[in-house]
């Protein structure tokens, strides 16, 4: 995560609460950028149209559901960093990432996603971070109802 969007996004919320991340990885690795996963990110930038685009390797601050969000294109997956009180109201964009970014995984030979979650105090330190592995083999239902059951383990932290 880019340390001065990070300052930014905090400064601007004024909430004296941690930030949750999430990000999804293929396995095996592969890259994730918008160069090699362009049409991955062109449908994100044009659910996130006017906010957007997000630049090649970028991240940018958006506006959900009355809610800041960072996303991040990383090389290795797409990644949310939001409040925590913020996780509930970008659900449905949090299932829109990862629905997309399964279906892209799988295209390139993913045979598992790697989900890793956590907390980050204001003052930018892990407190607690948690990873888990779905195999692509499994229904595409069920790999998104396994992504919602890891959302929701996340929210309580």
């Amino acid at each position: 995560m880019k340390e001065q969007t990070i300052k930014t996004f905090v400064k601007n919320n004024r909430k004296d609460n941690n930030l949750v991340f999430l990000k999804i990885e293929p396995i095996p690795s592969s890259c994730c950028c918008s160069h090699c996963l362009t049409e991955l990110w062109i449908n994100v930038n044009d659910e996130i149209c006017p906010q957007g685009p997000i630049g090649h390797e970028d991240s940018k601050i958006l506006v959900l559901n009355n809610e800041q969000v960072i996303l991040e294109q990383h090389e290795s997956g797409p990644e949310l960093l939001a409040f925590l009180t913020s996780i509930t109201a970008i659900g449905n964009f949090i299932n829109f990432l990862f629905s997309l970014s399964v279906d892209s995984f799988r295209k390139r030979g993913a045979v598992k996603v790697k989900i890793t979650t956590g907390v980050i105090t204001t003052k930018q330190k892990i407190v607690s971070e948690s990873i888990k592995e779905i195999e692509l083999s499994n229904s595409k239902k069920e790999v998104i109802d396994k992504l919602k059951e890891i959302i929701k383990i996340t929210k309580p932290l």
